[in-house]
């Protein structure tokens, strides 16, 4: 999901991709907290010798960077938040599922993927082509280790830890698409002291895909503007 953005960082920063515990090819336990995913990063950032990073973060990721950004405030330098939510007790997918639940709810799988792509992107064939080559690393969890992450996030006290957020923040909404919205984007920026917000005109729930180029030129200019060691 996140390589092609990382590669176009790395030409100026150390770029350093994580999948945290419950993801990707990483162990798989069945109860995990939020602290757990901040530790697990600090405890690596100790490993790699690097005593500050300006963090990266999507969707429901930005709850974890901004724990950081709290409880470890000498390893943040800012946070880009893409697309964040404060929206408790349900995850993003769930509440879009949810809303169309009364047409979808006996279609087959991929009609309802179908339908639902058209909701949450703002190029649907565009975002499926980009999706095909991206590893579904669901595939290789059980049930139990999927729903082990989900309840991370629904559990967590979200709108508070967005609150005490005080290093710089940057904030990126896509216009488009309704996984999450440009106003619950603006709901994050609104609980951050003195937060940037933008809104990417051509993108939905994946501005660094959708307007990579740009995305990637914002990003930069943020990150060079509050952090001199250039990690990301």
């Amino acid at each position: 999901m996140f390589n092609k953005l990382a590669a176009q960082l790395a030409k100026s920063f150390q770029v350093v991709l994580i999948d945290l515990r419950g993801h990707g090819y990483s162990d798989k336990p069945r109860h995990i907290e939020i602290k757990d995913f901040s530790d697990d990063i600090v405890e690596l950032l100790k490993y790699l010798y690097i005593e500050e990073v300006a963090f990266v973060c999507h969707e429901m990721g930005g709850i974890i960077g901004a724990d950081i950004s709290v409880r470890y405030p000498e390893f943040t330098s800012s946070l880009m938040l893409v697309n964040p939510t404060s929206i408790e007790g349900e995850l993003p997918e769930e509440r879009l599922f949810r809303k169309y639940a009364h047409i979808i709810r006996n279609w087959d799988p991929e009609k309802q993927d179908k339908f639902l792509n058209k909701r949450k992107y703002y190029r649907p064939r565009k975002m499926n082509r980009f999706l095909k080559h991206v590893v579904d690393t669901n595939e290789i969890s059980t049930k139990e280790e999927i729903q082990a992450v989900k309840e991370v996030f629904k559990n967590a006290d979200i709108s508070q830890t967005y609150r005490n957020v005080v290093v710089p923040t940057k904030i990126i909404a896509g216009e488009f698409g309704e996984r999450t919205t440009r106003l619950e984007a603006k709901e994050v920026a609104d609980l951050i002291q003195n937060a940037d917000f933008e809104v990417y005109q051509e993108s939905s729930a994946f501005p660094f895909v959708e307007e990579q180029e740009r995305f990637v030129e914002d990003t930069a200019s943020f990150i060079n503007k509050h952090h001199d060691e250039k990690h990301v």
